[in-house]
């Protein structure tokens, strides 16, 4: 999975926050958050799960902020 940059950035400013306050929101280190918005770094984890809890907290659509990258295979084998 990969984080939807433009409507994240989107959403800080519709809220009115900052960059910084943008990764308290989401329990991440603002550096971290940086690299994944500027796409240097993928996201982890720690963020997929943080902004679930905001998408869960404000009522969004989680699949509006991140890319699925490649389909869910169904093979068991």
């Amino acid at each position: 999975m990969k984080i939807n940059s433009q409507k994240l950035l989107a959403l800080a400013e519709s809220e009115g926050w900052s960059i910084p306050e943008l990764a308290n929101q989401l329990g991440v280190d603002y550096s971290y958050l940086f690299r994944v918005l500027k796409n240097e770094k993928n996201g982890g984890g720690k963020l997929f799960n943080g902004l679930y809890q905001l998408c869960k907290v404000k009522e969004l659509n989680i699949e509006d902020y991140i890319f699925l990258q490649n389909t869910l295979s169904t093979n068991n084998s």
